[in-house]
């Protein structure tokens, strides 16, 4: 079974974007994202040229998000099939449409 799965990984003249996610020895999957750079700073406003956030589902909420993928097993592997690349940006919306519970933090940078 994947304990770690890679959502996105970009680079361009916007900066960094990477997104992934990890299953814990608890059963909790947390999604973390970083990006840097100039796509940063268009979106928080001068100066802030980082963003670091993460989703963590505990395992009450990856049955919910089992279920809501139709995932008997892996759901490492069904994340990583729908949610890769630029669909990686529907994920939060998904959790919130199919009520799976999650905590989130965020930070932003100079």
């Amino acid at each position: 079974m994947l304990t770690y799965v890679n959502l996105r990984e970009t680079s361009d003249e916007d900066g960094n974007r990477q997104l992934g996610a990890s299953l814990k020895d608890d059963g909790t999957i947390v999604v973390h994202g970083h990006d840097l750079g100039p796509g940063v700073e268009s979106f928080f406003g001068p100066g802030i040229t980082e963003y670091e956030w993460a989703l963590s589902i505990r395992p009450s909420g990856v049955r919910v998000l089992k279920m809501a993928l139709a995932c008997d097993a892996d759901v490492l592997t069904a994340l990583r099939d729908r949610f890769s690349g630029d669909a990686a940006a529907n994920l939060q919306d998904f959790l919130d449409d199919n009520a799976v519970p999650y905590e989130f933090w965020s930070r932003v940078e100079e």
